[in-house]
C-alpha cells in the first residue's frame, strides 16, 4: 500500500493554511470555479485575502468569468506574474487529474484548504488545539499502523493544505474491502443511484439479500430501476433518511452526491422527508452495515443501536462530511461497542474525502 508514516502534530498548533495564506504577500490565483470556490471566497472574507486571478485548465477556458475576473488559463497566470500562490477549488478523484495536479504541486507552491461537505466548523487551528485530547484518544484507538497513518495524514492536510499528505497515504478499494468477510445481508444507508449496491453485487457471491435506504428521490427512482432489473441477491429499496428518531425532516435534494439532511455546505431544493430509525425497519439478521449520509452519521448510527447490539454486524461509516466527525465516531462507538476494533481507510481522492472507519466485531462467543 502506498503509506507514509505520519504523526499528528505538536500541540498546540500555532498556523494553519488560513493563517499562511492571510500572511502572503505573492499573488493569490484561484484554481477552479463553481460551489467550491464560491465556498472558499467566503472564508477568505473572514480572513481579508485577497485573490489576484482565478484559472483553470488550459482545455477549459473558453472566455467566461467568474466573480467579476475573466477566467485565465494556466498558461497565462505563469506569463501573468512571476511568482505566485495556487489555492485548490475543486474535488477529484480522477486518476489523470490527481497525477496533473501533483505535478503542478511539486513545481509550484499549492494549496487544497480542507471545507467542510456538511456543518460549519473548520478543522483550523483553534479546531485541533480545541479537541486536541479526542483526537489524540482516537488516533490512538486504531488497531493498526496504517490506520494512524492515514488518520494523521487526513489531519496535518486539514491544517495546512498540502495535498502530499493525501498522496501518501491511501488505499485502493480491494485492500479496503479486503478487512470484511463476505455477508449474506448488506444495509446499504446512503444507496445513492445504487452505485455501491452494484458494486457489493459484483464483489459478493454471497449475498442473498440488501436493503438500500436512500432519501433523495431521483437517487431513489434509479436505485429502484436497478433493483427491479436484479434477480439474485433479492434488492429491497427503501426511501428514506436513516436518522435517529422516525418521524419527517427537511432534506436539501439535488438528484447528487450533495444531497443532505443536515447542514449541508450547498443548499438545493427542500422537501419534506421520512425519517428513519434503522432499528425499526423489519430487517433480519444484518452481516454488514455501509453508512454515507452527508453528514448525519452520528445520527444514523445513534438509530441503529438495536440493530448494533443484536447483530454486531460489520460496518463501513463515513468520517469526513463533518470536521468532527473523523475523532468523534470512533469515539463514540468504541465507548458504546467495546467488542469493536477499528481501522481507518481512505481511497485516493482529493481532497481529504472517501475516510472510512471500518469496524470489525469480535464473535459473540469469543
Amino acid at each position: 500500500m502506498p503509506y507514509s508514516k505520519f504523526s499528528l502534530p505538536e500541540y498546540p498548533v500555532r498556523e494553519d493554511v488560513w493563517d499562511s495564506l492571510a500572511a502572503e504577500t505573492r499573488p493569490i490565483v484561484v484554481y477552479g470555479m463553481g460551489n467550491g470556490a464560491d465556498k472558499l471566497l467566503s472564508r477568505f472574507a473572514e480572513y481579508g485575502i485577497r485573490v489576484a486571478d482565478f484559472f483553470a485548465s488550459d482545455g477549459f477556458v473558453r472566455g467566461h468569468s467568474f466573480h467579476g475576473f475573466r477566467v485565465k488559463s494556466f498558461s497565462e497566470i505563469r506569463e501573468t506574474y512571476p511568482d505566485f500562490r495556487i489555492v485548490l477549488s475543486f474535488a477529484s478523484n480522477r486518476p489523470e487529474v490527481i497525477s496533473a495536479l501533483a505535478e503542478i504541486d511539486r513545481a509550484y507552491d499549492l494549496v487544497a484548504p480542507d471545507m467542510p461537505v456538511a456543518g460549519g466548523e473548520y478543522f483550523d487551528r483553534a479546531f485541533y488545539n480545541a479537541h486536541y485530547g479526542e483526537i489524540l484518544r482516537a488516533y490512538e484507538l486504531f488497531s493498526d499502523e496504517d490506520s494512524r497513518s492515514a488518520f494523521a495524514a487526513a489531519v496535518r492536510y486539514r491544517l495546512t493544505g498540502r495535498i502530499s499528505y493525501l498522496l501518501s497515504a491511501f488505499s485502493p478499494e480491494e485492500e479496503i474491502f479486503s478487512h470484511f468477510y463476505a455477508p449474506e445481508r448488506y444495509l446499504d444507508v446512503g444507496a445513492y443511484r445504487g452505485d455501491t449496491v452494484r458494486s457489493a453485487v459484483l464483489r459478493w457471491n454471497t449475498l442473498r439479500e440488501i436493503v438500500a435506504v436512500e432519501p433523495d428521490s431521483k437517487n431513489f427512482a434509479r436505485l429502484a430501476a436497478y433493483a427491479e432489473s436484479v434477480d439474485l441477491p433479492k434488492i429491497l429499496p427503501v426511501e428514506g433518511a436513516a436518522y435517529s428518531e422516525n418521524g419527517e425532516g427537511s432534506f436539501s435534494e439535488g438528484g447528487n452526491r450533495n444531497s443532505s439532511l443536515l447542514s449541508a455546505s450547498y443548499r438545493h431544493k427542500d422537501r419534506a422527508v421520512r425519517l428513519l430509525r434503522l432499528d425499526s425497519l423489519p430487517l433480519g439478521r444484518v452481516d454488514l452495515i455501509k453508512y454515507d449520509v452527508e453528514g448525519a452519521e452520528r445520527e444514523a448510527l445513534e438509530g441503529s443501536e438495536a440493530l448494533i447490539l443484536r447483530d454486531r454486524p460489520q460496518m463501513l461509516v463515513s468520517l469526513y462530511h463533518r470536521s468532527a466527525d473523523l475523532f468523534k465516531i470512533p469515539l463514540a462507538l468504541s465507548r458504546k461497542y467495546p467488542f469493536y476494533r477499528f481501522l481507518l481507510r481512505r481511497a485516493y481522492c482529493l481532497p481529504a474525502w472517501e475516510i472510512d472507519l471500518i469496524c470489525i466485531p469480535e464473535r459473540k462467543n469469543e
